[in-house]
Order: structure tokens, then sequence, then C-alpha cells
């Protein structure tokens, strides 16, 4: 498991020095609608596994209601039922607004449309995923339910944990999440995750899963020398809400974006969230969520690598960029020219170029080429990123002879 403490912002940050503080956590569900009854089925599905795998036995508490009915007492849900605008949706959404389930745990469902007459990003004509983030966890009915969360408590520890729908099974993610924030108040000093995430793994029954468990080791061999040196996936991360407010006040929509241009939702919320006194970000390798594969997922052809694979050195060169650690300081040229001392124009294309090189030479050359390291971390030279490669390229050799057995199984 990997941590660090970034200082930086302005407001006074929270005093965890007590132990014992409650944890609790709002989990944001968005959901494409496709029909009424699927709907239905998918959150009643979710709010089961939720009480199952959510949390192990002895980390699950509970509490009466109002009506003297037994809940769970740390956790909520909030469902963001959405898709792309039409007539015919609207209704089925409307429909929807007044579903309800008996279960276990505090739930709330809200709905709204995209695109052309929708509720939000009118524009859009591709799915616009950090709007649809953004708004669910803005809307007035998740700010309610974490002040439910804290009640009186305002020392009380709130995480959003944002899960997609695809989810199979939590895995007792938050009981390691517990952990994780338990033994980050017992350092000095004693500081709470600000972002932290168990990643995710595809299910035991799919093609896939060896193949996204390696992958995850890979990202976890890279955030052990830095964890903000990963993608925190959007399947399974969460983000503390900070004392004085009811949401996260960073946003999940990149400031003068182009366009269409509406992933990457974590690494834009990160960029700003980092920016908070105490910042600390933590990406475990143990209890990843357990998500159905999604169809656009596919094997590349090429054994057990993935289109989002990282031993992919363009997936795992944007990986390692994406959460803004890192600044250029000059310019790199390639492998056989030297590095220009200015930073040139298109400087981000060229300098993941050092990144994908170093990640993919061979070991004869790689104390050599990491001399011409382009970056910065916090004014200095980013050593952290040469062995932070180091250790992935270990990790993708274990990798590359299990691919070979596997292609040729």
């Amino acid at each position: 498991m990997a941590s660090k403490i970034v200082q930086a912002g302005s407001k006074r940050p929270r005093d965890p020095s007590t132990q014992g503080l409650q944890v609790k956590f709002l989990i944001n569900i968005p959901l494409k609608v496709d029909s009424e009854v699927e709907a239905q089925k998918t959150c009643c599905y979710l709010l089961d596994r939720l009480l199952i795998d959510g949390f192990k036995e002895e980390d699950r508490k509970f509490m009466k209601d109002k009506n003297g009915k037994e809940m769970l007492e740390d956790v909520a849900v909030i469902f963001g039922l959405n898709g792309k605008h039409t007539p015919e949706l609207v209704q089925i959404l409307k429909n929807l607004e007044s579903f309800r389930y008996d279960c276990k745990s505090r739930y709330s469902i809200i709905t709204y449309t995209w695109g052309s007459g929708g509720t939000i990003a009118s524009d859009a004509t591709e799915t616009p995923y950090q709007d649809i983030r953004e708004h669910l966890k803005n809307n007035a009915a998740a700010t309610k339910l974490v002040q439910e969360l804290r009640g009186n408590d305002r020392s009380c520890l709130v995480y959003f944990s944002f899960v997609d729908s695809d989810t199979f099974r939590f895995n007792f993610i938050y009981s390691e999440y517990l952990k994780i924030v338990s033994k980050e108040l017992k350092k000095d000093p004693p500081i709470p995750p600000t972002v932290m995430s168990t990643g995710y793994e595809f299910t035991h029954e799919d093609n896939y899963h060896i193949a996204s468990d390696l992958d995850r080791q890979i990202r976890t061999a890279l955030a052990e020398v830095n964890p903000l040196f990963v993608y925190y996936p959007e399947p399974n991360f969460c983000v503390l809400v900070d004392d004085q407010e009811n949401t996260i006040k960073e946003s999940f929509i990149k400031r003068g974006r182009s366009k269409g241009k509406y992933k990457m939702e974590s690494s834009v919320l990160i960029r700003q969230v980092k920016e908070r006194v105490n910042f600390k970000a933590v990406f475990s390798n143990k209890n990843p969520i357990i998500i159905l594969a999604p169809i656009r997922f596919k094997l590349s052809g090429e054994g057990l690598k993935t289109s989002q694979s990282t031993l992919n050195e363009r997936n795992l060169a944007i990986g390692i960029y994406c959460n803004g650690v890192l600044k250029c300081k000059e310019t790199y040229n390639g492998v056989n020219l030297p590095n220009d001392p200015q930073v040139q124009k298109g400087v981000y294309y060229k300098n993941l170029n050092f990144i994908k090189d170093l990640y993919k030479c061979d070991d004869k050359n790689f104390e050599e080429l990491s001399k011409k390291n382009p970056f910065t971390i916090n004014e200095s030279d980013a050593t952290e990123l040469v062995e932070a490669i180091r250790e992935a390229r270990e990790c993708r050799k274990l990798f590359e002879e299990l691919n070979e057995k596997f292609k040729n199984y």
C-alpha cells in the first residue's frame, strides 16, 4: 500500500489527532438506463451486494431509522439514473423516481438526461462522463445523505465512494478502506487519506480476470513509489469530503475542455483535490472491487494484453502523467538526440515519449537513458519517476513471461 502527503492549499487542515474517528461512505453510482425493469434490477442487486460484501461482518454496523427499521449505519447510496434525452426515456425516468426497494441501506435516486433537450450537457453527442458524475455528486439528495451520515458528529470522516453500475461484487472494499484510514491515523502526523483506491479486477469467471489482476500489479508497483503515478479508476476510488462541506467542491469537469472531451474524470478531479492542505493519496494492493468486463474492453490479440493494459507503454505514460505530479523542465528529443533545455511547444507529447522509451528500452540502455529525464517533482529532479518505471519494468517482465505461455496455450 502506498501513501504520500503533499503540503498545499490554504485551508486549515483537519485535526485527526483523536483516534477512533467515525468513517462513513456515500456511494455514488451513475447508471445508464435502457429500460425501467433493468434499471430496477441493477439497483436492487447493488443494494443487496452492499449488505453481503460491502463490509466484513466485524465492520458491519447497524442503526434504527425513524421507523425503527434496521439499516447499515456507515454507508448510504445515491443512484444517478441517466441517459441520452428522448421523450421515451424521460417517461421511464419519471417512473423510476418513485421506485422503492426494501433493503438495509439508505439510498436516494435522482434522474437526469443529457444531450439536446436534456438536464445536463445539452450540446453533448456522446456520453458526457464528466458531467454525469458532477451532477450526481452535487445534487441536493447527495448533500442531504452526507448530512445524515455525519449527524451531529462534525469530526466524522465522510468519503464519496465512486463506483460503477457494472459492479459484480464489492469484495469488502469498505472494510479495507477502514483499515487504510486507521493505519494512516496511527502515523505521525495522523492524517487521513484524501484520495484512496483498491483498484478493480474482472470477475473470476471472465477470461479477462488474469489480465486485469496482473495489470493491477504493475499499477501497484508504480504507486509504491508515488501513489499519484497511477490512474485512479472510476469503478472504485474515494475522495474525502472537507470538514465544513457536504459535497466535494472540486469538479469532475475540466476547465476549458474541448467539445467532446468528457473522459479521464478521476484525474480531472484529483488534479484539483491534490491542492488541499495535507493531501494524501493511497493506492492499495488489497481487496479490489470486482466488476463485469465492459463490452468495449477487449484483449488486444497479444495474449493477456488488453486495450487498457499498462504493458502498453502509452497507457503507462498517460497514467503516470495524468494526475499532474510531473512538471516539464526541458524537452525530450528522443533516444539519439540531446534534450532541449527549453520547454518547447508540444512538450507534453514529446516528454511522454521519454516515459515510453524508458519503459520499453533494453536493460543495458536503461541507466543511460534515465539521465535524460526531462521532468521535475516539486521543483526537484523527478528521480521517483525513474524508480517507478524500474519497478514497473520488473513486473512487466513477469507479466510477459506469463503472456507468452498464455499465447501458446
